[in-house]
């Protein structure tokens, strides 16, 4: 794999917000989810406040965007007794980018986990001393689900089983890891319509290029069976403390390796995150939950977090080691949240170990792109094809790469083919490779007074006049 510029020529806008395939909705949340059962604002209007509070497990400060050089601390109240301080950590680098509506925004801290607490003191001042206007405390109790308690969290893979591939091939695309759906952590759906009907349906970009490794900035000291509620809090904090409109990142991983969804809009596709400004289209956003400043992550974590970015970049076909372009600046695929601004995140340990990461990467990518879709899209032009949008996954009965112009398909049988215009539309519409039709067995051809495509049990025809697509069934000769 060589170490290029760009892989695939870039034939869409950064900006352009692309509709998914089959595009959740925002729903009523499922019957094991709930909402947060606890969400206080306290004013900071001096340099410092104190409270006794009804029960809580996050805390952050936040004030009016634009404010700059705040410093902010935090004690907490456990068991009649006083925590000492400890100072919050301040990242105005995480967010939509400047173009992105996602509510009315205010600047704040990372959110902190403190477990069970009923009382804080919190200060936030300026570097010059002065007070902060404007400024909140935020206490967010997140509450406990049945599902919390689960030590096996992750749930199944969304994709199908992993089909063969064909021995034109040296190896399949690396495969979607598990990980624990937003469902399974509980995340109410109906708080993403909090800042606004442009908030319920979640917003994409035109492909993956890059990943942004992040670290949380919090605790490490938590245990399995609270994470699922940080999560919740984390979400409420992004939503109604910062107004975003859902968590920012794209993917959280935890310390024992298990790896959270997080964004709404399908981990498969190139959702369009909030978790590095003005770098966040044709990217994807995983933080590390901790804070890894001084502690280095552990093993297990830093190997979950390979498999996350090997699945996403070997779909989207992109070196470990190449660098991108984005924004006007050119960026290794994988790089750390500090690669783009001057920021502590994600914490100096970590980003030590960002070369480790890329090389074991390439290791779990075996080096090399081989697949029949690959090689298929390089053949006939990636300027015709266009950018990898859903990535290239099983499907039933092959594989699938859904790119700008045109859907490719293959499998052992047929080989890889590829619908595009109307007939990609109402393939799409019959259900794709699930389609009664079968996959396809030719692109598309001309014929007399129109076009046609052969699949495994029928034909599409394109009349001219009409201007209609029609489905025949039978099996193609």
């Amino acid at each position: 794999m060589g170490k290029t510029a760009r892989l695939l020529p870039l034939v869409l806008t950064a900006a352009a917000l692309v509709p998914a395939p089959h595009a959740p909705a925002a729903t009523a949340a499922p019957p094991e989810t709930g909402e947060i059962p606890s969400y206080q604002e306290i004013p900071l209007d001096g340099p410092s406040v104190q409270a006794h509070t009804k029960p809580y497990g996050m805390v952050g400060v936040t004030w009016p965007e634009g404010a700059e050089g705040v410093v902010a601390k935090v004690r907490v109240e456990r068991g009649g007794k006083w925590t000492g301080w400890q100072d919050l950590h301040v990242e105005d680098g995480h967010g939509p980018d400047p173009l992105v509506s996602e509510g009315i925004q205010r600047g704040g801290t990372e959110p902190l986990w403190v477990g069970d607490a009923t009382g804080v003191e919190a200060s936030a001042v300026t570097t010059a001393g002065t007070t902060v206007e404007g400024a909140k405390v935020v206490l967010i109790q997140p509450g406990v689900l049945a599902t919390d308690a689960e030590d096996d969290l992750a749930a199944q893979s969304s994709e199908p089983r992993s089909q063969e591939i064909g021995p034109e091939a040296s190896r399949a695309p690396y495969p979607m890891p598990l990980m624990v759906s937003r469902r399974r952590w509980g995340a109410d759906e109906r708080l993403r319509a909090h800042n606004g009907a442009d908030c319920v349906r979640p917003k994409y970009t035109t492909t993956v290029q890059a990943a942004f490794v992040h670290h949380t900035a919090d605790r490490n000291d938590y245990t399995r069976t609270q994470v699922a509620a940080m999560m919740r809090a984390i979400y409420a904090y992004h939503v109604k403390s910062r107004g975003w409109c859902d968590v920012g990142y794209n993917f959280l991983i935890d310390r024992f390796g298990r790896i959270f969804e997080g964004r709404a809009g399908g981990a498969q596709w190139p959702v369009l995150g909030a978790h590095t400004a003005s770098f966040n289209a044709d990217s994807f956003g995983v933080a590390l939950i901790g804070n890894f400043d001084k502690a280095a992550p552990p093993p297990v974590m830093l190997e979950s977090t390979a498999r996350l970015i090997a699945w996403k970049l070997d779909a989207n076909y992109r070196s470990p080691l190449a660098t991108i372009v984005l924004d006007g600046s050119r960026l290794h695929t994988v790089s750390g949240h500090r690669d783009t601004k001057a920021t502590d995140c994600p914490g100096t340990q970590l980003y030590n170990k960002l070369g480790w990461l890329k090389q074991r990467v390439n290791t779990l990518m075996s080096g090399s792109f081989s697949t029949p879709i690959y090689q298929y899209a390089r053949r006939i032009g990636f300027r015709t094809v266009g950018q990898p949008f859903w990535g290239e996954h099983p499907t039933r009965t092959g594989w699938a790469t859904y790119f700008a112009a045109r859907d490719v398909f293959h499998s052992v049988a047929t080989g890889p083919h590829s619908t595009e215009g109307a007939f990609r539309t109402r393939y799409r519409r019959l259900g794709a490779g699930s389609a009664r039709l079968g996959l396809p067995i030719t692109d598309a051809y001309r014929v007399p007074g129109g076009s046609r495509q052969k699949f495994q049990r029928g034909w599409l025809v394109w009349d001219r006049g009409s201007r209609q697509v029609s489905v025949v069934y039978g099996r193609a000769s």
